[in-house]
């Protein structure tokens, strides 16, 4: 759990946490509690590193296609 705190702060996952901060700071100041709902969304995802779908929505590297790789595609037609 410490190491999932602790490790890959990338950018989203700052803005998340900043955005937690001012939701936070926001439902404080006027009492709202969806501001604190807001805090409590972002923060979470912030501090658990989730992202829209969990950690399913994770992005996948593009490997680029050598030349010389590149296989023709051969189509079938199903009926």
């Amino acid at each position: 759990m410490m190491r999932t705190l602790l490790t890959n702060w990338s950018f989203a996952r700052v803005v998340r946490l900043v955005l937690a901060l001012m939701f936070l700071v926001a439902g404080y100041s006027k009492g709202d509690a969806v501001a604190y709902f807001a805090a409590a969304f972002f923060g979470v995802q912030a501090l658990l590193n989730l992202g829209c779908c969990g950690t399913s929505c994770t992005s996948v590297e593009r490997v680029a296609a050598i030349e010389g790789e590149v296989t023709d595609v051969s189509y079938k037609e199903v009926h």
